[in-house]
């Protein structure tokens, strides 16, 4: 699994002073905004009985069991034992794991691998994040991680996973095999292409008459995937966020940001890109898990066959598995 990354949990204003609970990279974690705005991630364990410490509550910017009243501080640390004479010592052994966590760009990020590591990497860095509206949701299924990561930037499946939902808003390639202008950078892969304009009236009225629509394709190690539509004066951004929850699953955090969309109505805006995202990963989940499936019956005695449209995917997957080689 990728350790040593900062993933990202839920946007800043969200976290508050109530418990909040994750599984990233099979580590099941507990998070909170103390009263002093700062934020602790506490392993979602208390030493004691072994339980959940989701089960308790807090007070202020302590976590209390809720078995026996074991309280912990934002370092993971038992700081009282309601069943102990006054004056006795906590046992130093009493004591859970904390995380690296830290609001950026209006998100929360948690780091998860060695704690003393985290200053020597970065969030991913993604400016819009911080200024554009958006909508988001998480979802959590069996699919392989790979080619969850893979599935937004692939360009060719758009008009067929999502011939119900996206239909002809984002256009279509129309040049077989077109020329994605590839580059493989130190931290990801990046391209750019031209989809036709083949949009209804309404959508050419409002989006724009021009015959092609540019689109932006990137990949940031290790977990983020873009896809940028770029018409006349407005831009569509779509970025999957994208982790291991255990050997078997795989979350996907699909947020979608605008810039001049439905400007003078910003409800209506987060409401209609919410439920077409919505619609969107619920197609893309459904080939992922038929993909998955198929894989673990066949026991590894299949394999793909790719042609030249395939570009994207194959730079890709050879980004990927190279840095996953280096790790």
């Amino acid at each position: 699994m990728l350790v040593n990354k900062w993933y990202l949990v839920c946007p800043s204003n969200e976290l508050k002073n109530e418990i909040k609970k994750y599984k990233i990279l099979s580590e099941e974690i507990v998070l909170f905004r103390n009263p002093d705005k700062s934020i602790t991630a506490l392993e979602d364990r208390c030493c004691h009985r072994n339980v959940n410490l989701s089960l308790g509550y807090l007070d202020k910017e302590r976590v209390v069991c809720g078995y026996h009243g074991w309280e912990y501080d934002k370092s993971g640390s038992c700081v009282k034992i309601p069943s102990q004479l006054e004056g006795d010592k906590i046992p130093p052994t009493a004591k859970i794991k904390s995380y690296p966590v830290q609001d950026f760009n209006r998100w929360v990020w948690i780091f998860i691998g060695e704690p003393e590591k985290a200053s020597e990497v970065k969030p991913i860095s993604i400016p819009e994040m911080n200024e554009w509206p958006f909508t988001y949701k998480s979802y959590t299924f069996k699919a392989d991680l790979e080619s969850t990561a893979e599935s937004l930037i692939d360009p060719y499946h758009i008009a067929y996973v999502h011939r119900n939902s996206i239909k002809s808003f984002m256009g279509q390639i129309q040049e077989h095999p077109a020329d994605f202008n590839l580059k493989i950078l130190d931290d990801g892969v990046e391209g750019f292409y031209k989809r036709a304009n083949v949009g209804t009236i309404a959508e050419k009225t409002y989006f724009g008459k021009e015959e092609n629509i540019g689109t932006i394709i990137r990949f940031y190690y290790p977990n983020i995937s873009r896809l940028e539509i770029h018409f006349k004066d407005r831009i569509l951004l779509i970025l999957e966020h994208v982790y291991q929850v255990d050997d078997e699953h795989v979350n996907m955090m699909q947020i979608t940001l605008w810039k001049n969309i439905f400007s003078k109505l910003p409800a209506f805006a987060k409401y209609f890109m919410g439920k077409k995202s919505e619609k969107i990963v619920t197609e893309d989940i459904d080939f992922l898990t038929s993909n998955q499936k198929i894989l673990e019956r066949a026991n590894g005695n299949l394999h793909e066959v790719s042609v030249k449209g395939d570009e994207v995917s194959l730079s890709f997957r050879k980004f990927w598995r190279k840095k996953l080689n280096g790790e």
